[in-house]
């Protein structure tokens, strides 16, 4: 390439790079949008305008490949990385179908690679915007802009990074004693990534039968964080006392399966195994469990209150009930509920709310 063609394709460049600025981030956006939109979750979205120093070296190591800036595809780029391995392919259906693919330019990686070498598998769309979006005029300044979409599993960002770290990006610069170990690690990164589908469907199916389970042998159903779900979302008296605390508070309550999680260890600590015991012990306390949020239980303006928050206070019943202060002590310290310097009131709150009820069986 003539070191006037060069300066002339960074002087284009330095006079579109607002443009490119603005498509990236509208283009994420849009992304984001149908990401949301059709419930996929991943675990991130990141995008970048090339920088105007990894031109220049592009445009003088690639001589004569490029002639002009609109030859240059991957000025502006967005990279997702899914958490499962098939999300790569349902987002590429949504990528084909909102924007207009460039099949001379684009590669699916996963297609071109030898089954026996080692490599990562990686889709790359180069892309712009469809017509029936260029028609509206807050996109009609895009119209020449074309960008690069990688998408890639987790896992097979992890090869391609520690692959890029290490400096050894083909089988042939491989030193062949150290080859057997790449294409080792390649074949166990697409296993993982296999096996974590499996994982997912597994999970989902257990989700869907448990709840027969539970209406029909509670006692075998063991407390998992999917168990308890369904237990709370299907008990008609947890969902009772779960509005009753949020009208106590005058919040709005919202479903968290991290609460769920860490709902299963609580139980576990007071050694309640399944759902038909602890279902035993909501039908023993009842509506006695509020006793303690109604006279003090608190909450910052703004927060919600969470489904299944009625088990956390049944745990302040289940150990205020064994009348013990060091028990209540021991509980409160193991999930850290409180600052040492005020859980001494709070002890001495659940013992006078709770600890002239009996002992619960469990």
């Amino acid at each position: 390439m003539t070191n006037q063609n060069s300066a002339n394709i960074i002087a284009k460049f330095d006079q579109v790079y607002p443009v490119y600025a603005d498509f990236t981030n509208v283009t994420e956006n849009l992304l984001k949008g149908i990401l949301q939109l059709k419930g996929i979750n991943v675990h991130s979205i990141t995008s970048r305008v090339k920088s105007r120093e990894s031109l220049k070296r592009k445009v003088n190591r690639e001589d004569d490949k490029y002639t002009k800036l609109e030859d240059i595809t991957d000025l502006a780029g967005i990279r997702i990385i899914t958490y499962f391995a098939d999300q790569v392919d349902l987002i590429a259906g949504f990528v084909e179908e909102e924007f207009e693919v460039d099949r001379s330019n684009s590669v699916d990686k996963r297609e071109l690679i030898d089954p026996e070498k080692f490599g990562y598998l990686s889709l790359h769309y180069v892309v712009k915007l469809p017509s029936f979006r260029l028609q509206l005029i807050e996109y009609q300044r895009f119209k020449d802009c074309k960008l690069e979409i990688q998408v890639r599993s987790i896992l097979q960002h992890t090869w391609a990074e520690i692959e890029h770290d290490l400096g050894y990006k083909n089988e042939h610069a491989v030193p062949r004693e150290i080859r057997r170990s790449f294409s080792r690690l390649a074949g166990l990164l697409e296993l993982a990534d296999e096996e974590f589908i499996k994982i997912r469907s597994n999970l989902a199916n257990y989700e869907t039968e448990v709840e027969a389970q539970i209406e029909k042998t509670p006692t075998m159903v063991l407390i998992n964080q999917a168990s308890l779900k369904s237990y709370v979302l299907k008990s008609e008296h947890i969902r009772s006392l779960d509005l009753k605390i949020s009208h106590i508070v005058k919040a709005d309550l919202e479903l968290k399966d991290r609460f769920f999680g860490y709902l299963t260890t609580v139980f576990s600590y007071l050694g309640v195994k399944t759902i038909g015991e602890l279902d035993e012990i909501v039908q023993d306390i009842g509506d006695d469990l509020l006793n303690f949020p109604r006279n003090g239980l608190k909450n910052k303006q703004g927060e919600k209150v969470n489904w299944g928050t009625s088990l956390f206070y049944l745990a302040y019943a289940i150990v205020g009930r064994r009348g013990s202060p060091e028990q209540v002590s021991d509980y409160l310290e193991h999930f850290k509920i409180e600052t040492p310097e005020s859980r001494q009131e709070l002890i001495q709150q659940i013992l006078a709310a709770y600890s002239s009820k009996g002992v619960p069986s469990c």
